[in-house]
């Protein structure tokens, strides 16, 4: 059986953070968002320097530093739609999807899981903002399937509140039967799926 390509989605991605960051208006830069790690201007930030290592991990560079610069708003959506670009490019020898990079807490990945752990961590935290500042309609229809899939494969229990309630991923949440598929892929990523309401963890 062939392994799963998420590349394009990827790209896709970034595409979509890009986006949501162009409708973050300037006084909503103090407000929560479902990520509660990060208010909107710090996720902005993170977004960007996630994009950014994605990029670095594409070219086989081991990333260094755990926190990002400080991008200005204005800026985001470009330095997004830039990242994008060069991850396109970084990752695309289809040989970086099978080789391994070991990252500064010391675990090892192929290339398709990171291919995945960023997917996710781009699609989950442009969710956050979209979210927290009125744009849920904005994000891409067309990539919710993929990031689902995407945070399916990588997603251990493990790693869920490994650094504390909520960090890096919180406890899988119950969507409503009715959700849409963003919902259903925010939800297993720990995030109420119709934030602001309190989230209700699995059995």
């Amino acid at each position: 059986m062939q392994e799963h390509d998420h590349r394009d989605a990827l790209r896709q991605g970034y595409a979509n953070a890009a986006a949501v960051v162009a409708g973050v208006q300037p006084d909503q830069l103090g407000d929560p968002t479902p990520c509660p790690a990060y208010d909107v201007a710090a996720l902005v930030d993170h977004l960007v320097g996630a994009g950014w290592r994605a990029v670095t991990l594409g070219r086989g560079e081991a990333p260094t530093g755990a926190e990002f610069p400080h991008v200005e708003l204005a800026d985001a959506p470009g330095q997004l739609a830039a990242a994008g670009e060069a991850a396109a490019a970084a990752w695309s020898d289809d040989a970086r999807l099978d080789a391994t990079t070991t990252m500064p807490w010391g675990e090892t990945y192929s290339g398709r899981v990171l291919v995945d752990m960023y997917l996710s961590e781009l699609a989950a935290h442009a969710w956050d903002l979209a979210a927290a500042t009125g744009q849920l309609r904005r994000l891409d229809q067309a990539l919710a399937g993929s990031a689902l899939e995407a945070a399916r494969a990588m997603l251990k229990p493990e790693y869920r509140d490994a650094m504390g309630a909520g960090e890096p991923f919180g406890a899988e949440v119950e969507p409503p039967p009715d959700a849409t598929t963003w919902e259903r892929f925010a939800a297993f990523m720990g995030r109420a799926p119709r934030w602001p309401a309190p989230p209700a963890a699995t059995a």
